[in-house]
């Protein structure tokens, strides 16, 4: 259990734990974030396989035995299950893929790394999330280690999807199943859902390594055009979470600030090349809007859009 900087009735909460099961290892530090915190994690891990929950997650009962099972039987490097998102009123099954179980290897790991690129790359798209997520996951350590997988220190947003990026390129098998074992809750006070001053400089971090990424494997066009794509579509995210949120903007300067970005790389290069066929309709009106500056036009539409999730 690593303590990122909680407060004392959480740490007390944990130190019980270790006190009564020696199973359990606490471990304490200043507030340095999710990446340092799975990082110091792994660091410690002393077991044969490693998994990730997040804290305000739950799992099913059978949820390690369902991912060990698929380990032992097929010798992969990851084991996946599915998910269920518990929303504020409702809760979604969101299946990684729509197949029942399968042991995926070589070309076929496809059908999880385009998930990472574009939802328009895939024969099929999970409903909710795509399959970058930590978590929902069982991993052999001995695989971690020898290919030095990690967290990318200091970035806020999306660590988990490049992780996931090299974890599934490395992996020489990858075990699924289709069983919602895992339990999501989806708060409205999630970094994915909160004002964010940061959020350009953490989703360009992203696209940099993501980036470096497809240049160190040799990654064909396909993939550098959904990035490119990927790139304009986080715009909305900017949008939303900072650009039309931040008090301190008047519409006007918040305009401004907007037309400057996208005046910049790699948005300018990206506005060049739009490709309907990797966008999904809601993706492409969003970015023909964004080409044309219809500010007002987006902010009803990321408008609408919150109060049809709400």
């Amino acid at each position: 259990m690593v303590d990122d900087g909680s407060r004392p009735y959480v740490q007390e909460f944990c130190k019980s734990y270790a006190s009564q099961d020696t199973r359990f290892l606490y471990l304490a530090q200043t507030h340095s974030g999710v990446c340092a915190a799975r990082n110091r994690g792994l660091d410690a891990a002393k077991g044969e396989y490693t998994c990730f929950v997040d804290p305000d997650d739950w799992v099913s009962e059978r949820y390690l035995e369902a991912l060990y099972g698929m380990m032992e039987k097929t010798g992969a490097d990851i084991s996946i299950v599915d998910c269920q998102l518990h929303y504020k009123n409702r809760t979604v099954e969101n299946h990684f893929l729509n197949i029942q179980e399968t042991a995926l290897q070589g070309k076929d790991k496809n059908c999880l790394l385009y998930q990472l690129f574009s939802r328009k790359l895939c024969d099929y798209y999970p409903p909710e999330l795509p399959a970058g997520t930590a978590w929902a996951k069982m991993f052999r350590t001995a695989f971690l280690k020898e290919k030095g997988l990690r967290f990318l220190k200091g970035l806020t947003r999306m660590e988990d999807i490049l992780f996931c990026m090299y974890a599934y390129e490395e992996a020489n098998h990858i075990a699924y199943r289709q069983e919602s074992l895992y339990h999501y809750r989806v708060s409205e006070k999630s970094v994915s859902h909160c004002y964010d001053p940061d959020i350009v400089r953490n989703f360009e971090i992203f696209f940099y390594e993501s980036k470096q990424y497809l240049d160190h494997y040799q990654k064909g066009e396909l993939l550098y055009h959904a990035l490119a794509m990927r790139e304009l579509t986080a715009v909305h995210s900017y949008l939303r979470l900072y650009y039309f949120r931040n008090p301190e903007l008047t519409r006007r300067r918040a305009n401004q600030e907007i037309d400057l970005l996208l005046a910049r790389e790699p948005y300018y290069s990206a506005m060049k090349q739009i490709d309907r066929a990797l966008l999904s309709r809601q993706e492409y009106v969003f970015v023909k809007a964004l080409q044309h500056r219809h500010y007002n036009l987006l902010r009803a539409l990321i408008r609408a859009r919150e109060l049809i999730k709400n």
